[in-house]
């Protein structure tokens, strides 16, 4: 397979990994015109390549959301399609940060919920950080995911019952 450079990067062993995405994430702030790479390195048959890719676009658009707007229909279409639970707990991270219509927000909230029952503790986790963060400030948004935060915090790890806590408090406020 011949990939670009970058995502070359990306897919040597575990020793490398945390030194490919440092790698790409200073590449890709010096030209973000290469940015539309790494959205295609999430959907690689090669799990390393995607997972990476992932955390590479999660990192970058933390202070950067405005590069993901050109490929929110890929971004949201891959939440209902990807399974690999790595690039689910990032993409859980990266979809709030785009700029949602009301209707893309509820939609998104249905897809994150079938997230719910992922085997992986960490994607539980922040995919109800997700389901937040779309609600926004949309009442009924809020009222919906509420009793979803509630029983996970019932039923859950730790780390989701002290995740559940701290969403309480934003959906309150």
């Amino acid at each position: 397979m011949n990939l670009h450079p970058i995502l070359e990067s990306l897919s040597h062993g575990d020793k490398r990994m945390v030194q490919g995405v440092e790698k790409v994430i200073r590449i890709l702030n010096k030209d973000n015109t290469l940015f539309p790479i790494i959205i295609e390195g999430i959907t690689n048959d090669n799990e390393l390549i995607a997972m990476r890719s992932a955390d590479a676009i999660e990192k970058l658009t933390i202070n950067n959301p405005e590069w993901l707007q050109p490929h929110k229909n890929t971004l949201i279409k891959l939440v209902n399609d990807v399974k690999q639970q790595e690039v689910r707990w990032h993409l859980c991270q990266i979809i709030p940060r785009l700029t949602l219509s009301l209707k893309e927000r509820i939609e998104l909230t249905e897809y994150f919920k079938f997230y719910l029952t992922d085997k992986s503790r960490i994607v539980v986790t922040f995919t109800m950080q997700a389901l937040v963060d779309l609600a926004g400030n949309d009442s009924t948004m809020k009222s919906d995911v509420r009793p979803i935060i509630e029983k996970l915090m019932k039923v859950g790890s730790p780390a989701m019952q002290s995740r559940g806590r701290k969403l309480l408090l934003k959906l309150d406020s």
